[in-house]
């Protein structure tokens, strides 16, 4: 499995920098992405970090290379569970027939990735919430970008949700593993019918998954955003 975050080097590449080189080589990272990023027509880039004090900490690829942490998977249940709201009650603010139709619409189209490009997870997600009417207003980390909704639990994921792949010991930080996606149905058997953007890493690419479990990296949970 392959998993989005916003910062990939150009052409792929992954970097694993640490300290002054790190910012160093962010810096010139989004710059070359910025500036080489095909031109699409009629697609729209999100500043989800407009008026924020947010600067990246790690420079890291879009393949799956997970931190070393000293997590089981029971703590990290755990940590979830005392952090979300547990009800399905809570509805939701936007039209989630628009929104769903516009990611379907999608299926098989990709866009430009890098820092903040409208092909990312993140950036592909609000824009379908933010079709359908959604508050999508938040920005800056994986958990300032969802001010404004509610969280939830998996067991309580409807159609028009997002599902967040947090990291548990940071979970405002962008690492690798960091992913997006919105469900767009529930099965009967529980695993729910999602839509996603970037998967592969660096496609950019609009695919759905009909049944779908979540099955975060370790040292990541997954968690549920209602707008």
């Amino acid at each position: 499995m392959v998993l989005c975050v916003f910062c990939r080097a150009k052409n792929g590449a992954n970097l694993k920098l640490s300290g002054k080189a790190a910012v160093v080589a962010l810096i010139s990272a989004v710059t070359v992405s910025l500036g080489t990023a095909p031109a699409l027509a009629n697609t729209e880039t999100y500043d989800f970090y407009a008026n924020s004090s947010y600067t990246p900490t790690a420079l890291t690829g879009q393949t799956l290379v997970t931190t070393d942490v000293d997590l089981t998977q029971q703590s990290i249940q755990a940590i979830s569970e005392a952090t979300t709201v547990e009800s399905s009650a809570v509805t939701h603010g936007f039209d989630v027939d628009k929104t769903i139709a516009l990611a379907k619409s999608e299926i098989g189209t990709s866009r430009p990735t890098g820092w903040n490009q409208p092909g990312e997870c993140l950036v592909s997600a609000q824009r379908w919430i933010k079709h359908g009417g959604g508050a999508w207003t938040g920005s800056g980390n994986p958990v300032a970008n969802y001010n404004g909704a509610t969280r939830l639990t998996v067991k309580d994921a409807l159609p028009g949700d997002i599902i967040q792949y947090e990291f548990v010991a940071s979970p405002t930080s962008w690492v690798t593993g960091v992913h997006t996606m919105l469900v767009v149905g529930v099965n009967d058997d529980g695993t729910l019918h999602i839509i996603q953007s970037n998967s592969p890493g660096g496609s950019g690419l609009v695919s759905e998954v009909e049944h779908f479990t979540p099955d975060p990296p370790a040292g990541f949970h997954a968690v549920i955003w209602r707008f």
